[in-house]
């Protein structure tokens, strides 16, 4: 197909607004708990009405009024109810997570501190580590997040990859290559490495438990600090008969037992931080998150000047709202009904895609998550497919595979080049994939779009 030039920018033409908007990873309107929310703010006045208490009659020191608790500076690491709840939350959908071989030590407790989504979580783990520290990400990954770790003045690098051509486009950190290159001294041990082990944005993939019991032993041992993005742990609808059990999350591996009973490392209790937000598994609107961590990492996150300063994070939203949704099970059940929801969701527009046998599903049919990852033939270049798809006036648009990469327009000469060689991987490996989300459109539109999306592609083939 020839090059199809138009002024737009890269991300400009991702950006554009159209009818079939498969680039945005928001979930639908008619998805967010809107009923649910009104019967939690309903049961709150209701509460309030039946304590008895007027305005003029409530005492300004009444401490344990949780309608006067959630309107004052909070815990620094946040309520002790909303972080008991968590933990049951926490607790009730882990039961059946695997934890592989690995033996744990179940004195080995991670502590809990609340936040106000992922991507903040992640910037107050930041502001444990110093300007030039260096932090890996996987490649592809979420395509904002180096940015954040660049206002910090991090240095920013891709981890060893494996290379989608060996494993059928899968792809995936490379645990074993990263351990070796390290403990041969081929490569320095970075500050921080950065991850989304489960449902993986972009490509949907799910690390194996073996790999994050070596990755967790591998931090452990040279003290690097692990931040996995798990906001798409709970969003699984997997058949664990078929797709085998959920690996669980990354900070549960903190209780793996070294057999180092005299070790007196600050690592001891490990170095694994799970980052998860209520953002895809109830609603982004609430801006709750919670980090999950050992205690002494938590403890010095407690510690940040901008939080002994402020208090605890979303007292209001938290206390009142969470933790009602939590101790009365509202977020479980509708935790549930977006599984189905999305599952159905993302089955439909495998179905549709697959009729057309030239598009590969890397990953197949999505378990979890937002996304699908796929890959067109050889010759499409998926950023040229879609100034295609706006040349022709199609409503169709998707993030091409390229934009994924944390290092488009970033790195230059030399530096891109020692990058690359690291990772085992470039920008331009992915040109031909493309990143699809399932949770935006409409289920109508969802259907469309995918059959234009073919019928665009043919198009494309034949020009």
């Amino acid at each position: 197909a020839p090059r199809i030039l138009i002024t737009t920018t890269k991300l400009q033409m991702v950006g554009l607004k159209s009818k079939y908007d498969f680039a945005r990873g928001h979930p639908n309107p008619s998805l967010l708990p809107t009923a649910e929310m009104k019967e939690i703010m309903l049961s709150v006045v209701h509460d309030a009405a039946g304590s008895g208490t007027s305005v003029d009659e409530a005492s300004d020191d009444d401490e344990n009024d949780k309608n006067t608790l959630c309107l004052n500076y909070g815990h620094e690491q946040g309520s002790p109810e909303l972080l008991r709840e968590l933990r049951s939350f926490l607790d009730r959908h882990a039961t059946n997570d695997d934890t592989g071989n690995a033996r744990l030590d179940h004195s080995v407790l991670n502590s809990l501190f609340i936040t106000h989504g992922v991507s903040q979580g992640i910037d107050l783990i930041c502001s444990q580590l110093a300007p030039g520290d260096v932090v890996w990400v996987e490649r592809p990954t979420y395509f904002l997040v180096a940015d954040i770790f660049r206002s910090h003045r991090l240095s920013v690098r891709g981890m060893p990859m494996v290379h989608p051509d060996s494993n059928g486009g899968t792809g995936g950190i490379d645990v074993k290559r990263l351990v070796y290159l390290v403990e041969s001294g081929k490569l320095s041990a970075p500050n921080m490495m950065y991850l989304v082990p489960s449902h993986q944005n972009p490509t949907g993939h799910s690390m194996p438990v073996d790999d994050r019991i070596l990755l967790a032993e591998f931090a452990k041992k040279h003290e690097v600090l692990v931040v996995a993005d798990e906001v798409y742990h709970l969003l699984d609808w997997r058949n664990e008969e078929v797709d085998g059990q959920r690996p669980a999350r990354m900070a549960e591996f903190n209780k793996i037992d070294s057999n180092d009973k005299d070790s007196t490392r600050s690592s001891s209790s490990g170095c694994c931080i799970s980052v998860g937000s209520f953002t895809k598994i109830f609603a982004p609107g609430v801006r709750c998150g919670w980090i999950e961590a050992p205690e002494r990492i938590v403890k010095s996150i407690a510690q940040h000047g901008y939080i002994v300063s402020q208090g605890g994070l979303a007292p209001f939203v938290g206390d009142l709202i969470m933790c009602r949704a939590l101790s009365d099970q509202i977020a479980d059940i509708y935790l549930r009904k977006l599984n189905k929801d999305y599952a159905s969701r993302a089955r439909k527009l495998c179905a549709i895609l697959q009729e057309d046998e030239i598009i590969v599903l890397p990953n197949g049919c999505p378990t979890g998550g937002y996304f699908l990852w796929v890959k067109f033939p050889q010759y499409v270049d998926s950023e040229e497919f879609l100034a295609f798809c706006i040349d022709q006036g199609t409503e169709v648009r998707f993030r091409p595979g390229a934009l994924c990469d944390a290092f488009v327009n970033h790195l230059d000469g030399e530096e891109q080049l020692a990058n690359d060689e690291v990772s085992g991987v470039t920008a331009t490996t992915f040109r031909s994939y493309a990143r699809l989300c399932f949770a935006d459109l409409d289920e109508a539109d969802l259907e469309e779009g995918g059959r234009e999306l073919l019928k665009t592609l043919q198009m494309y083939r034949i020009e």
